[in-house]
């Protein structure tokens, strides 16, 4: 269920959570965009690096992907890996 919803709206869902946290970042509320930076460059670091360099992205574009769109960057192609090893 959450692939297809990394799928299918995952990337739609970022832009808006970007544009909300920006808003209130304006406000001057930084906080949740402060853990929303940490949190993607935390995942970059622990898997995006890796799924990035597996997949023939290369380090900044697989940097920017994971900063902009998380795990609903990563999560699909990593399970089509799984799925295509299994076959």
């Amino acid at each position: 269920m959450l692939n297809k919803f990394a799928i299918g709206y995952g990337k739609p869902a970022c832009v808006i959570l970007y544009a909300v946290f920006a808003a209130l970042l304006a406000k001057g509320i930084w906080i949740p965009f402060a853990v929303l930076v940490i949190m993607h460059l935390t995942e970059y670091a622990v898997i995006g690096y890796k799924v990035a360099k597996q997949n023939g992205y290369g380090i900044i574009p697989g940097f920017l992907h994971c900063l902009c769109f998380g795990f609903t960057w990563w999560l699909p192609i990593k399970n089509r890996e799984s799925k295509n090893e299994k076959d």
